[in-house]
């Protein structure tokens, strides 16, 4: 499975940049999202459940701070001959499905396996994280720990209020901020709530990362090491 593809080279900005506008969309349009793929991918969330979600705009200083609707899903029972898929693992895969249906090209690190093995998305939560089942209104901060100019390695800056399906449900939400990550006005982002579980002797020391890599047009989801120092990435965090 392979590692992270480096998007960008040449000059570091030393500043944060102004993103692009409409990067986002609003509660209600993320909630309709929700119902259609609620359906189509039938996850069993009820109706009043999603009416029951706050959607009142809330105005944040920070314009990479965005309220969004993140689904976590449940544990799947997948046939006698794969058995259950636990929720962390169905819900990563779930979500970045979502998120390839709203760009032309996409690409994972682990669609090898996934093909040929239909074994998806070997991932574990970050220890100190728990995976509450349901559909919520959070806050993330998508440029968390993002100094421009700067080297950070995610293991320093990873820790409980780190994010993970969040930032998938951003991508299926938000296909036009995925497309702007280009380290300078939008950082690409390490998903440093997850674990790579596979190969097993290697969870410490790998994580998930997002970016765009401008060069093929494609939104890539691929492996990051803990200890390698990166520039121009964010590593989103829950805010509320």
């Amino acid at each position: 499975m392979g590692d992270i593809l480096l998007p960008t080279r040449g000059a570091v900005p030393t500043v944060r940049y102004e993103p692009p506008p409409y990067l986002f969309v609003s509660l209600t349009e993320q909630l309709a999202n929700v119902q259609r793929w609620n359906e189509d991918r039938e996850w069993g969330f009820r109706a009043e459940d999603l009416h029951a979600i706050d959607l009142t705009p809330r105005v944040h200083a920070d314009p990479l701070v965005v309220d969004l609707i993140a689904v976590y899903l449940d544990t799947e029972y997948r046939g006698d001959d794969e058995g259950e898929m636990d929720g962390v693992r169905r819900t990563c895969h779930e979500m970045w499905n979502v998120a390839t249906e709203r760009q032309l090209n996409t690409w994972c690190w682990d669609w090898i396996r996934d093909s040929y093995e239909s074994r998806p998305k070997p991932v574990r939560l970050l220890a100190g994280l728990e995976h509450w089942p349901g559909v919520r209104r959070v806050t993330v901060d998508l440029g968390a720990h993002w100094d421009p100019g700067r080297h950070i390695r995610p293991r320093g800056i990873r820790g409980r209020n780190s994010a993970h399906a969040e930032i998938l449900a951003a991508a299926a939400h938000f296909p036009r901020w995925a497309r702007a990550m280009d380290g300078v006005r939008v950082p690409f982002v390490w998903l440093s709530g997850y674990q790579v579980t596979y190969p097993e002797y290697s969870i410490d020391e790998r994580l998930l990362a997002l970016a765009w890599v401008q060069y093929r047009r494609t939104l890539s989801l691929s492996i990051a090491r803990a200890d390698h120092s990166m520039c121009g990435w964010a590593s989103p965090v829950l805010v509320r």
